[in-house]
């Protein structure tokens, strides 16, 4: 696998895990952001966790392989994107 493959990999575990949660957040929360218990009982939000909690799993699971094989190209994409960000304050 090269790096650009395991990148675009990458960006496909992270948007299945950002879907996942955009599904989780929907449900209704109290005042202080916490699901209540009665909607966690329910099955509908049991399969959304679940949902979520493999895709973290699998992104986590993927991370810590990337970061260790491809750690002077991730490293140059992470300068990159600072530098950008940095040109784009100045």
């Amino acid at each position: 696998m090269t790096y650009a493959s395991a990148k675009a990999h990458q960006n496909k575990l992270t948007a299945a895990c950002t879907e996942a949660g955009k599904a989780l957040k929907a449900y209704p929360q109290n005042a202080i952001g916490l699901t209540p218990d009665h909607v966690r009982a329910s099955p509908e939000w049991r399969r959304a966790r679940r949902a979520y909690d493999l895709a973290f799993a699998e992104l986590r699971a993927f991370n810590a392989g990337f970061v260790k094989t491809y750690a002077k190209e991730y490293r140059a994409d992470l300068a990159r994107e600072r530098e950008g960000r940095a040109g784009l304050t100045r």
